[in-house]
């Protein structure tokens, strides 16, 4: 909003804004929130009869922005409309404007008009970039349709498009949530082979989905192995990997990887982290301990959150604690905590035990 009042005061000494300057506040009030107010001064901008009476005629790249910002927050037939007004006005569009509605179409789960669109724009003469295709794979991958994410890989290297890190990483994400394990791991070894070298992100989805279907060891064997190798190694990782420990029944494991990582090393513990490690102690009986964890946290700057109470809250419902559950209760109301489904479930069982 300081961008907008210093845009105002160099249109009132007379400095003409451009394409540029507009395109500048467009992006900042789009990733801001306030798309409404990027729309009117869009309108401005193309009448130039309002506030500021500034005729700039806008281009593809201060439309993009917008129509991004609106697919962004959900408003994809709004960002239809100014896709039209755009084509009316003379305005061009580019592939990158073709990747925003597709994107938006897939935010919005209308993966027909996405997949349409995609489909009209290389039969308009338009080549569909790595963007394109991996918007699409990602849509798919998500949603477990990973022979569709699969062929459109394989359709793209055809194609002589080369895809990129953040393609692999989207398809590992699809191959691990339908469980195809082998096939995740023969995708990264085809990646070196391209010559696309996986990132921390890469990393972390590896290191989360081997956890998830049940190969715990390989993941603390890849983990170990990335350490080793002094790659920097990402807190998503690190707690998918404590996560997948806790679950298999080696929380001692874990626990010495928070201790070696976070409370040791340079990884700042967030309230997953601390969750999943409360869930851990719980769920081994150390009741004691998961309460002062959470004292823990809070005395480093970590605020729990409704799950982090809730876990902790049925441990001591388990164990027939119902003072430390009331306690709890309390603590939750202190902080102005919201209450959940399951904080009233388990209010309503204290109430029953008592």
């Amino acid at each position: 909003m300081e961008s907008m009042e210093l845009f105002k005061k160099m249109v009132a000494v007379g400095c003409r804004p451009n394409v540029v300057t507009y395109g500048s506040l467009f992006d900042g009030l789009c990733k801001t929130g306030k798309i409404s107010v990027a729309i009117k001064l869009h309108e401005e901008m193309v009448n130039g009869n309002g506030g500021f009476g500034v005729i700039c005629r806008p281009n593809v790249v201060s439309y993009n922005i917008i129509i991004d910002g609106l697919c962004k927050a959900g408003l994809i037939e709004k960002g239809k409309s100014l896709f039209t007004e755009m084509i009316q006005r003379g305005v061009d569009p580019d592939v990158y404007t073709y990747s925003i509605l597709i994107n938006g179409f897939c935010l919005a789960d209308r993966i027909g008009d996405a997949r349409a669109l995609f489909d009209f724009i290389t039969r308009k003469g338009y080549r569909a970039d790595v963007v394109c295709y991996t918007i699409l794979i990602n849509w798919y991958g998500k949603n477990k349709e990973v022979k569709r994410a699969l062929y459109l890989y394989r359709e793209m290297i055809l194609e002589g498009i080369r895809p990129d890190v953040i393609t692999y990483s989207t398809l590992l994400t699809g191959l691990f949530l339908k469980g195809n394990v082998k096939d995740a791991r023969n995708l990264v070894g085809e990646m070196r082979l391209n010559g696309v070298f996986p990132n921390s992100w890469t990393y972390n989805i590896f290191i989360d989905g081997l956890c998830k279907n049940g190969c715990v060891l390989e993941a603390m064997e890849l983990f170990n192995t990335l350490v080793n190798n002094k790659f920097v190694v990402g807190l998503e990782g690190l707690s998918s990997l404590i996560d997948g420990l806790c679950k298999t029944g080696r929380f001692e494991t874990a626990w010495d990887l928070f201790q070696k990582f976070c409370l040791h090393g340079n990884l700042v513990p967030n309230v997953v982290m601390y969750t999943i490690l409360i869930n851990g102690l719980c769920k081994i009986g150390q009741l004691k301990k998961a309460n002062e964890l959470l004292s823990h946290m809070e005395e480093k700057g970590c605020a729990p959150d409704v799950v982090t109470f809730n876990t902790l809250m049925f441990g001591f419902l388990k164990n027939n604690e119902i003072p430390k559950v009331v306690e709890l209760l309390h603590k939750m109301a202190e902080r102005n905590r919201m209450y959940n489904v399951l904080s009233h479930a388990v209010t309503n069982e204290c109430q029953n035990l008592s």
